[in-house]
């Protein structure tokens, strides 16, 4: 009965001491991720691709197979989105449906939020039918939310992932 109580104690007090060391690496390894996420936002050279999307009214559709990204290459960008939304009266009918955009972004600003580990992106674009606001949220391993809002179309939002314009699979 003795031995057990030893075996028990010693086994808790070497988890006790092995918990913070695991919080540590954790904490380091998140770290670590933002500041290669931070360098690739700043360097204003990095593809957003989507796995998902979801319109303001709730409709999800995935986006695996579908042609879709946003590169931004210093202060022009080439994007291509489906859009799956209500389109308002004052629109201009578009056959494709999606918001297409080769040019130069418009307000263009970046600020990071250390104790989140997140990066918040926010651009604008004039298509000369429409204009577009965007805003990426970009977490600590490059998960991203881009919502786009804009004058003619209900917001919509989109999910995946950023990384650096090379590693990216383009459309």
């Amino acid at each position: 009965m003795l031995i057990w109580t030893m075996v028990f104690l010693g086994t808790g007090l070497m988890a006790a001491q092995t918990q913070p060391d695991k919080n540590t690496l954790r904490e380091e390894k998140a770290t670590h991720a933002f500041e290669k996420t931070k360098a690739l936002i700043g360097s204003a050279q990095f593809a957003f691709e989507a796995d998902r999307l979801i319109s303001s009214t709730g409709f999800s559709k995935s986006l695996v197979t579908t042609p879709n990204s946003i590169r931004i290459n210093g202060d022009q960008a080439d994007i291509y989105l489906p859009y799956y939304g209500e389109l308002r009266a004052n629109t201009p009918y578009q056959a494709d449906g999606g918001i297409k955009y080769v040019g130069q972004v418009q307000e263009y600003e970046v600020e990071y939020r250390d104790h989140k580990r997140k990066a918040v992106i926010r651009f604008s674009i004039d298509r000369g039918i429409e204009s577009h606001n965007f805003i990426m949220s970009v977490g600590k391993d490059g998960s991203t939310r881009v919502t786009v809002i804009s004058g003619g179309r209900t917001s919509i939002s989109y999910y995946g992932i950023t990384r650096a314009l090379e590693e990216s699979t383009g459309f």
